[in-house]
């Protein structure tokens, strides 16, 4: 081989060698989620060097057609692992899907397609000849109109990709703008050497545009990796996790300058900037923060949005060296509480003002009931007598209970015993006789404050319409989905069509509150209540506890 042919040679070799030397460096070194596409990128880059050389060497033109085809494979593989290791860099990899590789590729292949079916249609190339100089050969053609398909893609490909750098350039870190920077300096080589590879008279195969290009290209990445630790940088992948996030997340560095913000994030930044550093230096916010909570209010997009701040240090080497901010949005929650909290003033005042009136009727139906008493009266009338004041007595006993309870969901759950809620109830109901017997020992309930209500009025549907009930047994079993709480008598039961209508308000004899109470004091805490008893054989009422609200100390076997 002569002086001139091993200048010709030996580039391509060095550029091939080179990049199959970054590509394997790459793919063996620290794991990212970027490494794999741009290793991709630089095998190709060393396989599109060889096929440059071969086409110098070839000077069969059907051979010579089949290597330029190859050719536009590779590169088209070369501009889709570029793009795809761009954007899994600057944390945009969620986007990467096989839908969106394939509309990446699409004009790629069409590119390709059209290459290979000139010879049918000549709207790729017009006309294509091989020159040859001193025993190589150049690959020369007159471009056709379809030709503009790759070159715009070649062109759009590394717009995009620029942009992106640029973007994510503006809004990073030191350490990371000279890898960005390096990433930027790369692309933009690549498409100065194609368009001069495209433009330029390929009469001398002593100057491979296009392999200088792309080993320039290897070379600058590699330079940058050196002096920027590029292909092992740590990834900041909090933009892959917390990009989509509903919350707002925004990174201060050590001197509580905004390194990055979601868009949530930003948005708050946009609206309430100068709000949200006054309240951080309200409450003295500095490296390290430790971990803080608090709750605090701003106007976004014109309305009224309640946050829960948290904050948290980010730590390197054991050196605290910033802060991550996550404001949660917890309006919806507050505007409740607010609705809560309004209407359990509604109902107080409303409960108040009925016990107020309820007393003051007992007080007379116990005078006119101590006047009755004084008057003659048969033994019948007495017995009668005495169970009015006895029903009167129990009722304002109710009323007291109730003036010293709050009123459902008021007040934080609490545990509480089942069995001493049915034994306190027991001793206020007149069970006319009805044996109780309770096979809850040990259950304990997460449950409204109300509970105790619930049992009484249970006890108190069974004294009132049971009619021949003789007995209740109340147990407890363990379900697939927490457990189950029973109260069962004999008596004679509900009939089939009213087993949801006991529950609805009014419905009843007397005040047609009871149960409705019972399933609202059940609901607070996500417990249900149903009747599923046999009419005529006797009621069957179900509670239902989900897991996580009751624990069971000795369940029977």
């Amino acid at each position: 081989m002569d002086y001139y042919g091993a200048l010709i040679i030996v580039p391509n070799v060095l550029a091939a060698a080179f990049t199959a030397w970054v590509a394997y460096k790459v793919l063996t070194g620290r794991d990212s989620e970027h490494r794999t596409a741009m290793a991709i990128c630089f095998a190709f880059i060393s396989l599109n060097s060889l096929v440059l050389l071969a086409e110098k060497m070839i000077g069969d033109m059907d051979l010579a057609l089949a290597v330029v085809a190859l050719e536009y494979v590779f590169e088209s593989v070369i501009l889709i692992s570029l793009l795809t290791f761009v954007m899994q860099y600057i944390g945009l990899g969620r986007h990467i899907t096989k839908r969106n590789v394939l509309l990446i590729a699409s004009p790629a292949i069409i590119s390709v397609l059209l290459n290979v079916t000139n010879g049918l249609h000549h709207l790729f190339y017009d006309d294509v000849i091989l020159v040859q100089s001193r025993g190589f050969y150049m690959f020369e053609a007159d471009y056709g109109s379809l030709f503009a398909i790759w070159i715009g893609y070649f062109l759009l490909v590394i717009l995009v990709t620029n942009i992106l750098l640029a973007r994510a350039l503006l809004g990073t870190s030191p350490e990371r703008r000279v890898g960005l920077g390096t990433l930027m300096l790369a692309t933009l080589t690549m498409m100065v050497t194609g368009l001069l590879y495209v433009l330029s008279a390929r009469d001398d195969p002593l100057v491979d545009i296009l392999s200088i290009g792309f080993g320039l290209t290897a070379l600058i990445v590699f330079v940058g990796e050196r002096r920027s630790d590029f292909t092992n940088l740590e990834i900041i992948r909090f933009r892959e996790a917390i990009g989509g996030m509903d919350d707002a997340v925004i990174i201060l560095d050590s001197s509580l300058q905004v390194v990055y913000a979601n868009k949530p994030g930003g948005k708050i930044l946009d609206q309430n900037s100068d709000y949200l550093w006054e309240r951080l230096r309200a409450r003295g916010l500095k490296v390290p923060s430790g971990s803080n909570k608090w709750e605090t209010a701003m106007v976004i997009d014109g309305g009224a949005r309640h946050f829960v701040l948290t904050t948290s240090d980010i730590f390197r080497e054991g050196k605290p060296i910033g802060v991550v901010l996550v404001l949660h949005d917890i309006s919806n929650r507050k505007a409740l509480e607010e609705d809560l909290r309004r209407a359990n003033r509604s109902m107080n005042t409303l409960n108040q003002i009925l016990r107020h009136d309820m007393r003051n009727d007992l007080t007379a139906i116990w005078g006119y009931l101590e006047i009755l008493e004084l008057t003659e009266m048969n033994d019948r009338q007495k017995h009668l007598i005495g169970k009015l004041m006895e029903r009167a007595r129990s009722a304002d006993g109710h009323l007291e209970f109730a003036n010293a309870q709050p009123s459902p969901g008021s007040s934080a759950t609490a545990w509480q015993e089942v069995q001493s809620a049915i034994d306190k109830v027991l001793g206020k109901v007149d069970m006319g006789g009805i044996e109780v017997e309770s096979r809850v020992h040990g259950i304990r309930l997460l449950a409204d404050p109300l509970l105790e209500n619930v049992f009484h009025t249970l006890a108190d549907n069974t004294a009132r319409h049971g009619e021949r009930a003789s007995k209740v047994i109340v147990r407890g079993e363990n379900t697939e989905s927490g457990l189950s709480i029973i109260w069962e008598d004999d008596g004679i039961g509900v009939p089939a069509g009213q087993k949801e209508i006991i529950f609805d308000e009014g419905y009843g004899d007397n005040t047609g509150l009871g149960l409705y109470l019972a399933r609202e004091i059940l609901g607070t805490t996500g417990f249900t209540i149903t009747e599923e008893g046999v009419p005529g054989r006797g009621a069957k009422f179900v509670i239902r506890v989900p897991s996580g609200w009751f624990t069971w100390k000795s369940p029977p076997s």
